[in-house]
């Protein structure tokens, strides 16, 4: 897939709309040249780090006009649960703060029958329609137990409900532990029930920060060649990015442009989510306070610019950002509100309070923004 140029109007040689608007707002930007660059598909990592810099209400007016031509003003959202199947995790990120050490007294796994009766539970009293699977890297968990994890999730519901799981770090161990290579994995994974990948374990895909966040995960390849393999096979996936700790503009600028080559290589991400980090965990004492809702929505703001129409969906960020500032997200270049992540134990690990979201509260809250509600499946598609 190659670069498109949403700043043409694909019927004549007209200026659309977004780079009309880009004319008249010259006068107040920084760095035209940078911005226009971006608006033509042309990214790199000084254009982007020159749009994190930008005037807010800028970037986000002109964000705000490439998304309403990519899905006008309708966002969807998904009601789904989270399934956190152990807390058991042996690579230690330094900013989280819900796994334990194998041994512990706190450590917990799931059983595959468990885990059915959570998900079967969370589908008759809310019919939801995806299950994320999260845990960590649990040296006592083997290939067999995902495999009969996620069929017994699927016979449960009678296949009613979108499995969303693993990261790529867990599905690396996986293959390293079986010996087998990672299309093989993927690809018994697929065979019990697998429907898509999250982008988790990204964080920042910089060599520099993931020695020092998560010096046990590997570098950003480890993550693109478990997702490539996926895309390879035609499994669909959503790429991440944890903001606002370590980071630098210019390994925020190498993350999107690696996620941006990602797709257009393979084509099959679905959904860009910006998250910002959390304090919690041995990070705390460096960065103890997160990233202010202007940020957020400038990280959202950037991503649209740079990833256009190429990655047609950009979450809000409710589960971290707040829903206040997810509702301004909306505004800001983000076209889909994410889901109702109903069991979530990683955030309330790190002291973060939840609510209790439910189709009419979430439709609520985009419509109170001037924004459609539609709800979707796991793969972005209206149902209803």
């Amino acid at each position: 897939m190659g670069p498109r140029l949403l700043v043409k109007d694909s019927m004549d040689a007209g200026k659309s709309v977004a780079y009309k608007v880009f004319e008249k707002m010259k006068g107040r930007l920084s760095y035209v040249e940078s911005v226009e660059k971006l608006l033509h598909g042309e990214a790199n990592v000084k254009a982007i780090v020159d749009a994190f810099q930008e005037d807010l209400n800028v970037i986000g007016a002109l964000a705000n006009i490439i998304t309403e031509g990519v899905t006008g003003r309708r966002v969807g959202y998904i009601i789904n649960m989270i399934l956190n199947y152990t807390n058991v995790c042996t690579v230690r990120c330094k900013f989280c703060a819900f796994h334990v050490k194998p041994g512990s007294q706190k450590a917990f796994t799931i059983t595959p029958s468990e885990a059915a009766k959570i998900v079967r539970e969370h589908y008759e009293r809310f019919r939801i329609r995806q299950v994320l699977v999260q845990g960590g890297v649990n040296p006592e968990l083997r290939l067999d137990y995902f495999v009969a994890l996620f069929r017994a999730i699927k016979d449960a519901v009678k296949g009613r409900v979108a499995i969303h799981g693993l990261s790529p770090v867990e599905i690396e161990w996986l293959s390293k532990v079986e010996g087998e290579s990672i299309k093989r994995i993927l690809e018994e994974l697929r065979s019990a029930g697998l429907d898509s990948i999250p982008g988790g374990g990204a964080e920042i895909l910089a060599e520099r920060t993931r020695r020092i966040l998560s010096p046990l995960k590997g570098l950003h390849d480890s993550w693109l060649r478990v997702m490539s393999e996926a895309m390879k096979l035609g499994i669909p996936i959503s790429a991440t990015m944890m903001y606002g700790h370590i980071e630098s503009l210019a390994e925020r600028a190498e993350h999107l442009i690696r996620i941006l080559e990602l797709q257009r290589k393979y084509g099959k991400i679905m959904a860009f989510i910006a998250w910002n980090y959390e304090p919690a965990a041995e990070l705390k004492k460096l960065i103890p306070y997160a990233a202010t809702g202007i940020e957020h929505l400038r990280v959202i703001a950037v991503a649209r610019l740079v990833f256009r129409d190429e990655i047609r969906f950009i979450q809000a960020g409710w589960l971290t950002a707040g829903r206040e500032v997810a509702q301004l997200a909306l505004w800001y270049g983000a076209n889909d509100w994410g889901g109702s992540l109903y069991n979530e134990k990683v955030l309330p690990a790190a002291g973060v309070e939840l609510p209790l979201l439910v189709r009419e509260s979430i439709e609520r809250m985009i419509r109170s923004v001037g924004r459609e509600p539609y709800e979707r499946d796991n793969f972005y598609r209206p149902v209803r």
